[in-house]
């Protein structure tokens, strides 16, 4: 028998820690030998109940554990990375970005995403309490961001709840909840410094936590600075090939007019690869063959080294499209910089009663490196024959950016400030065992992004000579009498592609303006519960929790004026505007002790939210089949109201997707705008959550589980697919084409998607002993298997089993059959160590195609990646501690994906990140 009775907790905890989590009801009591006929110990109280219970009584859900110096031996420096080793999450939002997007691009973020039920779908709390965001996906799903939640070394444990929570929290825990615990109870000082090595991307962690008391007052306040530089597609070879766009620069010309040179000349233009080209002639041949006067034609100079231009079409140049490739010059990540501080605080009125007091502020700032310049997809302005760069004599619509490859990166800021305030008074009620918790939460966040675009009409006012800040311009874009185009303040702009390197540097006023905008989100929240015991069971005494909530949710968006003129060349039209709900709960929850060996959960929670209500129950069952094998079981409803962004307010939104126009042989995929509109009609989204595991202690140093999982999910929120409006009806109402059939923009809204079910099982192997003197070793293994995931996009349309695929074109989310997480630990003395492994399936890559399509892209493969670290402490009383190692130490590129080079909710590019961590405790 091993004995670890006389190792320190602290050391104990980080040699039995079994991998990143754990299941609550798999972990034996090791530490000693516990009495099974005591039955007065300490009670506890865990995420997915309310009601305190005896500490060798386990839930009937599955609950995984982190610890924080399990979350240190990781090596990331967040919480957010660490959602990665959960092996039942798939599919979370940001992190890293690819051309498809998800997170947002302009900052650091990251979701959570159990069971693939989408971001929204995952609870996640603070010490029990809901935190305001803003933050949202693609399809506007809101999502908490875990980037930038709370300093990592405040963190005490991460408990995750893997059944729906909805019954106990109410909305959004329709795949279960995080609730991210702090450490309260601290005393002392503790500091580390964490320096990230990544090639082209370091990154520099520092942070600190205090905390002391006395008698009746204690407090703890942590505070973190984390700096990460940003990385573009050119610094790794699976993400610098070419992506090609066909609104580029140089870009291409609509002339209705043949083209006159000087003196009526034809228009003879040379560009030193292509020979001379009649382009006077040419626009006759053409016109003969088309019987129309629009003709299009590439840029004169695409096809010239250095310019960017990339020629595409079957006719001889200059008849097809100039295109360029914007890949190499987009971000994998952003430059962030994030500021997190935590205080916690108590004070002890007398032996009954307690106040409390939770502070969160934080503040984000990020800086997006583009491609210099977006495309002119909402417009078409005219270089005018007087435009004296214009060679082709006569007035021509141009098509494009205003600036190509050879200018500077185009610079995106972001800002976001938070803050979590939280007041309330806990204590015993003056009867019996019972008590009282109750509080006030107010939770605040705000984005403010700047992103340049090009204002349509003061480019058109350059393209006719009135360019430059000084250059004297109404309201109303009409140039002052005074003013001569292209002399004095005034220049001349030329987006051709021979003038692309000699623009007059007062022009760029004109090319690119700041467009501004916020989003404001703001949680006011009251809330109750008491608890206590109600009357005796043979098990033991029955718990009762009673409580209820009353909770006001606002959004508020706003947009600049040019925004909402709709001037910009990229971004389209949008409305500011606000809305906010009152939503009004109340719950109950019961523990029965049916025996010593068999208990009971049984929760109801009513929510009304004006327009509709939910009612949501909740039962569950443990059974303690003998001191090495139990068993648990639970059912219930969930449920997730509509975000306020799909479906309160009044503000009308804009956004942009990669499409392909199936009329377009030449579209390999191009940014469009998607128009979208919040739907107030929208049903609240329903599932029906089932599981079943078990817990077998095979021996001492040897445990198992197992849970069979099951999800039916109806009424999922989401917005039509642009893609899927595009292929089913190419010449649709919901699609905005130019004269010459371009595609614009494309108008989608939210609807409730019909079903989506999904099943399978999660494994885990535990084993710890100590292998010989002094030397402990542990091994943990983590698999979750999907076994069933089907979609149905709406009532009466087929079901699609996606499992396997990477479901870019569903509401699903990426699904990869096994996942599966696997650590060896070792420690000795003042040493330890640990190796990582993290596998993710292959998946069937189905990016821009139906969701009937009869042959995929291909398959993403499946990803390997280990992790290492080796940490040393010394000291008095080991305060001091050195750590190094390396998350995916071999370096190991993430599988290849069509169009977006890799699938950033399965793996990353950021390749080998080796770090270096210094603490010190006192």
């Amino acid at each position: 028998m091993s004995n670890y009775s006389n190792i320190p907790k602290s050391r104990l905890s980080a040699a039995i820690a079994i991998a990143f989590y754990t299941s609550v009801t798999s972990i034996p009591a090791i530490a000693q030998e516990a009495d099974d006929d005591a039955k007065d110990v300490e009670v506890i109280r865990v995420t997915g109940s309310y009601v305190t219970r005896n500490e060798q009584s386990t839930m009937s859900s599955p609950i995984q554990i982190v610890g924080n110096e399990e979350i240190m031996r990781s090596g990331f420096s967040g919480v957010d990375d660490l959602i990665i080793n959960n092996t039942a999450n798939t599919g979370s939002v940001g992190g890293v970005n690819n051309l498809a997007g998800g997170g947002n691009e302009a900052r650091h973020t990251r979701s959570a995403n159990l069971r693939g039920l989408g971001p929204s779908s995952t609870l996640v709390l603070l010490n029990g309490h809901r935190v305001s965001s803003q933050e949202q996906d693609s399809k506007r799903n809101t999502y908490t961001n875990l980037a930038a939640l709370v300093p990592t070394i405040a963190v005490d444990r991460i408990e995750t709840v893997l059944d729906g929570a909805s019954a106990i929290y109410g909305s959004d825990a329709i795949a279960g909840a995080m609730n991210i615990i702090t450490d309260d109870n601290y005393e002392g000082f503790t500091a580390s410094w964490q320096h990230t090595a990544i090639e082209n991307a370091p990154a520099n962690l520092i942070q600190f936590k205090m905390g002391g008391g006395n008698d009746r007052f204690h407090g703890v306040f942590s505070s973190s600075y984390e700096y990460k530089a940003n990385l573009q597609n050119g610094d790794r070879a699976i993400t610098a090939s070419n992506n090609t766009s066909g609104t580029s620069q140089p870009g291409n010309y609509a002339l209705t007019s043949r083209p006159i040179g000087p003196n009526g000349s034809d228009v003879i233009i040379d560009n030193g690869v292509n020979g001379p080209i009649n382009y006077s002639e040419l626009y006759d041949q053409i016109a003969a063959e088309t019987g129309s006067e629009r003709v299009v034609l590439a840029d004169p100079h695409c096809t010239v080294e250095g310019t960017g231009g990339i020629y595409v079409g079957s006719n001889p140049f200059p008849r097809g499209t100039c295109q360029f490739s914007y890949q190499q010059m987009n971000p994998i990540m952003p430059e962030t910089k994030t500021w997190l501080n935590h205080a916690s605080a108590s004070y002890i009125l007398n032996d009954e009663h307690e106040l409390f007091f939770e502070g969160r502020f934080y503040k984000q700032e990020g800086d997006r490196y583009g491609v210099a310049s977006m495309p002119l997809s909402l417009g078409s302005p005219v270089v005018p024959a007087s435009n004296p760069y214009n060679p082709f004599g006569v007035d021509v619509q141009f098509t494009g950016r205003v600036l190509g490859v050879n200018a500077d990166y185009r610079l995106e800021e972001s800002d976001v400030d938070g803050t979590h305030l939280v007041l309330g008074a806990k204590g015993d009620m003056g009867f019996s065992d019972w008590e009282y918790n109750f509080s006030g939460v107010w939770s605040q966040e705000e984005s403010v992004s700047r992103a340049p675009d090009t204002d349509l009409g003061m480019l058109q006012n350059a393209l006719n000579g009135y360019g430059g800040a000084d250059c004297q311009i109404d309201p109303f874009g009409n140039p002052d009498a005074g003013e001569v185009p292209g002399e004095g303040n005034c220049v001349y702009f030329s987006p051709f592609g021979a003038d692309q390197l000699d623009h007059d540097e007062r022009v760029y006023y004109n090319l690119l303006q700041p467009a501004y905008s916020s989003d404001e989100v703001i949680y006011q929240i009251f809330e109750f519960v008491v608890n206590g015991s109600w009357f005796e069971l043979p098990g033991g005494t029955v718990g009762v929790a009673i409580g209820g909530q009353t909770r006001k949710e606002t959004r508020k968006v706003g947009v600049d004026a040019a925004t909402q003129a709709g001037r910009w060349g990229f971004f389209g039209k949008q409305t500011p505007g606000e809305g906010s709900r009152t939503i009004d709960g109340v719950f109950t929850e019961l523990y029965l002790p049916w025996t010593l060996d068999l208990d009971m959960q049984v929760a109801l929670r009513y929510e009304d939210y004006g327009r509709f209500d939910t009612l949501d129950p909740k039962i569950g069952i443990n059974w303690r089949i003998n001191d090495d094998l139990s068993l648990r079981m639970s059912a219930s409803t969930a449920f997730r109201a509509p975000s306020l962004a799909h479906s309160v307010g009044n503000q009308t939104s804009s956004g942009v997707s990669q499409t392909v126009d199936p009329l377009d042989p030449n579209d390999n995929g191009t940014f469009r705008v998607v128009n979208t509109i919040s739907n107030p009609d929208l049903e609240p989204e329903e599932s029906t959550n089932i599981n079943i595991g078990l817990t077998w202690m095979m021996t001492e140093d040897l445990t198992m589980s197992l849970d069979h999982w099951r999800f039916d999910f109806e009424n999922q929120v989401t917005a039509e697919s642009a893609s899927q409006v595009i292929q089913s009806d190419p010449n649709g109402p919901k699609l905005i084409r130019d004269a010459d059939g371009r595609l614009l923009a494309v108008n989608v809204g939210y609807f409730n998607a019909g079903k989506t079910k999904t099943n399978g099982i999660d494994y885990r192997i535990d084993y710890r002993t100590e292998i010989f003197d002094g030397h402990y070793l542990s091994f943990s293994n983590s698999l979750t298997w999907i076994n069933e995931y089907t979609v149905q996009v709406g009532e009466g349309q087929p079901v699609y089993d996606v499992v396997g695929r990477r479901n870019d074109n569903n509401p699903g989310s990426v699904a990869p059959e096994f996942r599966d997480t696997m650590q060896l630990s070792w420690m000795y003395s003042s040493h330890s160590a640990n190796i990582t492994m993290r596998y993710v399936d292959s998946v069937e890559d189905d990016v821009l195609l139906p969701m009937d399509y009869e042959e995929s892209w291909g398959t993403i493969s499946s990803s390997t990646v280990f992790d290492a670290q080796y940490a040393y402490q010394f000291g008095k009383n080991d305060r001091y501690q050195v750590a190094v190692g390396a998350v995916n130490l071999f370096d190991t590129d993430p599988p290849a994906a069509y169009f977006t080079k890799y699938l950033s909710t399965a793996a990353d590019p950021l390749g080998r990140q080796a770090y270096l961590r210094l603490s010190v405790e006192m």
